[in-house]
């Protein structure tokens, strides 16, 4: 059985190191992009004393002007940096391979923790190596994948009661991402049965205070730049306040779209029909306690995060191992020939997504169909807020449309002018225009203006499309086949579309309708319009 579980491991680790360099070395997911410039510019302390000097240590991002704002998790960033250091690649180029690489191992040494935690089975761990969500969060530098990691590590060592260790993993956790916290209720139940256990969790303190050091001032006096930080990060969850990417939220039904988001993307149908199907077999299935707590889990964090104004799907990584147990768990009352289908199922749609990561970013693509395509000295657009095309240096002349700013006369008069300068109108992802048009309140004219754009009411016509849809290349095939509905403002849905331009043939499930995180970093879709003459 050891062995089984060691080649799950494997897999699941080949499977998140598979495609690592997603974005061909172009730095598109903005906070790794963040986070990769923070790693290359602080420095290694030269003693230890240094290291826990807040004001002095070379290591804080908060002693660099360019990261006054800082609302990371640091132990992910120190371990990316030490290890670049250690092999000579401490660099803005190679230093976030190292931070996904780590990324990737993390979120599989959670197979692991399933294991243990379901009492050596290899079911859960099995799931949870194609699940869909966690395979996309491993290819990026981020700290989402650590905090999963010592999450489940402190709830795992919990069932066995060890609370030393599970104080230490939570105090990792924290040093993660803050937002560990939202944990301790779960812990609270474990010590009900053993409230003199709590003394161990001074543990927690000592560990955080180690390796998230730069959120202290004195020993125990919290650093004001850290309160700080939180409070502004906490103030853009408020759909009052002008943040360009909350946008976004502003027409989403909290619960119902994370539900939707967990169900159809992040899980997938697959593994959420194992939940539905059971509802037969509701009375061969016995609770224990693991099951009844991770349930408690799983809806505490789902109506918590789910009813926020950013509900997120990475917020919702959490719960996945639980997911995955629970699906586990309640496979074990199907027949083997069912148990082969569900998980089959599974671990296809896990090979769908992933089959992103086999071909060039979609930006990259529409890069060199502008080289090839539009004449060099052509007056191009970009939208305020997202990437730019083509990447890197181009000889073409750009202006930036900000279309996120309010609805003003003044706004208007300029994007007019503008787009009577305009050669070509380039949309390097569904950022603005998949958000904007749905709250008219709010941007009447800006939502107009897409509405027309894509309805072709406009002086502008669409030349090309191109996108990077989970799916199945085939090669013999002569066009890509899209199933599943799109959200283009202004006309009419289609579950069904045939493109004769893809680059890639094949068949492939249209996620325009997903949570804008899911598309935006490693699979956007670029659109690019002409003007008409």
């Amino acid at each position: 059985m050891k062995y089984k579980i060691f080649l799950i491991f494997i897999v699941a680790l080949l499977l998140r190191l598979y495609g690592l360099n997603w974005d061909q070395n172009q730095h598109l997911h903005p906070d790794e992009r963040f986070l990769t410039m923070v790693a290359t510019d602080i420095k290694l302390p030269d003693s230890l004393m240094q290291y826990f000097n807040t004001s002095a240590s070379p290591l804080n991002p908060g002693n660099y002007p360019n990261y006054q704002f800082f609302v990371y998790g640091t132990f992910p960033l120190f371990l990316a940096k030490i290890l670049a250091h250690i092999f000579n690649q401490d660099n803005y180029s190679q230093v976030v391979f190292w931070g996904r690489g780590l990324s990737a191992l993390f979120d599989s040494l959670v197979v692991i923790l399933l294991y243990f935690l379901s009492r050596k089975k290899l079911l859960p761990s099995l799931l949870y190596a194609f699940t869909v969500l966690p395979l996309q969060l491993s290819h990026f530098f981020a700290v989402d994948t650590f905090l999963n990691f010592f999450i489940l590590g402190t709830f795992t060592l919990l069932t066995y009661n060890l609370f030393i260790p599970a104080a230490i993993a939570f105090g990792l956790a924290l040093a993660c991402k803050i937002s560990a916290l939202y944990f301790l209720p779960i812990i609270f139940l474990f010590l009900i049965k053993k409230p003199q256990k709590i003394f161990y969790f001074i543990l927690t303190f000592i560990t955080f205070r180690i390796f998230q050091p730069y959120a202290f001032t004195g020993l125990f006096q919290i650093n004001p730049l850290f309160i700080s930080n939180l409070k502004t990060l906490n103030s853009y969850n408020n759909p009052d306040i002008w943040y360009p990417p909350a946008v976004q939220w502003i027409s989403k039904i909290p619960l119902l779209f994370s539900f939707q988001n967990i169900v159809l993307w992040g899980v997938g149908l697959p593994l959420v029909s194992i939940f539905i199907f059971s509802l037969f077999k509701i009375k061969k299935i016995k609770l224990n306690f693991i099951v009844i707590i991770s349930l408690i889990w799983i809806l505490f964090l789902y109506l918590y995060q789910g009813s926020q104004f950013v509900h997120t799907m990475r917020y919702f990584l959490l719960i996945y191992p639980f997911i995955c147990l629970l699906a586990g768990y309640l496979l074990i009352n199907f027949s083997k020939k069912a148990i082969y289908i569900f998980v089959i199922c599974h671990l296809s749609f896990g090979f769908l997504f992933l089959n992103i990561y086999s071909r060039p970013h979609s930006r990259v693509q529409a890069s060199d169909w502008i080289s090839l395509h539009i004449p060099s000295g052509s007056t191009i657009s970009s939208e305020y807020w997202d990437d730019a095309l083509p990447l890197g240096y181009s000889g073409y002349q750009n202006i930036s449309l900000p279309f996120y700013d309010p609805d003003t006369p003044d706004k208007w008069e300029k994007i007019n002018n503008s787009l009577s300068q305009i050669d070509y109108l380039i949309m390097s992802s569904n950022r603005l225009w998949g958000s904007i048009p749905r709250v008219p309140d709010k941007y009447p004219v800006t939502a107009k203006f897409y509405q027309d754009l894509f309805a072709q009411n406009l002086n502008f016509k669409k030349l090309i499309e191109i996108n990077s849809y989970p799916g199945l290349s085939l090669s013999f095939l002569k066009n890509c086949y899209y199933l599943g509905p799109t959200n283009f403002p202004g006309i009419e849905n289609h579950w069904f579309a045939i493109d004769s331009q893809c680059r890639y043939p094949g068949i492939y499930l249209r996620d325009d309708t997903a949570e804008e995180a899911f598309t935006v970093y490693d699979h956007p879709k670029v659109l690019i319009f002409q003007q008409k003459n």
